[in-house]
């Protein structure tokens, strides 16, 4: 079973999903003050360079923190499979993923490597804001890898809470599914611009 599905039922059976970061309030601002010394990446440095939230405040990101879920994989591991319903929106944090898409029906086979995916990288937006979405791909972890995830209740509760940061998120990860279908868009016509011209020669 894949870690996401995993987390689906437990959230549906009601019970708590381990690791939320919330971190407190002087820790990170502590950790954020240009007077802290810390030697190892804090969670307000890796935030501060993810570029879907560069108009979030450092108070924001804090508060969008507390709203995620942090789990580390061991290599292989299986984030979610193909096919199977997605559900949250993934940060890496540490280590890197391999995602990996088939054509064929059967369940065990992971298919054709796609891409790599490293730190400060991010997966599973569509997961988050389409409702009734099937995975369109497997993501597996290609080392120990450390991933922050949000899921669609965490979401909800966001917005429930603090109104404009969940704005704020939504709509940047609406600005990544934009950018995502027009890179799309772009590879389509160059493709068929190339086959037209394949179809001339011949």
């Amino acid at each position: 079973m894949s870690y996401e599905k995993d987390a689906m039922e437990k959230i549906a059976r009601g019970e708590a999903l381990p690791e939320k970061l919330d971190i407190p309030l002087l820790k990170y601002m502590w950790e954020s003050s240009p007077i802290s010394f810390h030697k190892k990446e804090s969670y307000h440095d890796f935030f501060r360079k993810i570029s879907v939230l560069n108009s979030f405040s450092d108070n924001e990101v804090r508060l969008f923190t507390k709203f995620l879920h942090r789990r580390e994989f061991t290599t292989n591991e299986v984030v979610f499979k193909q096919g199977d319903s997605g559900y949250g929106f993934y940060f890496i944090f540490s280590g890197a993923v391999n995602v990996y898409s088939s054509h064929l029906s059967q369940p065990d086979d992971v298919g054709e490597f796609i891409i790599r995916l490293e730190k400060m990288q991010y997966f599973g937006e569509m997961g988050l804001l389409e409702d009734f979405n099937r995975r369109s791909a497997s993501v597996t972890a290609a080392e120990n890898t450390v991933l922050l995830g949000i899921f669609k209740p965490d979401l909800d509760r966001m917005l429930k809470l603090y109104p404009v940061v969940g704005a704020k998120f939504l709509r940047e990860t609406a600005l990544i599914m934009a950018n995502r279908m027009g890179q799309i868009t772009r590879e389509i016509v160059g493709l068929k611009k190339r086959i037209k011209e394949l179809e001339q020669r011949v």
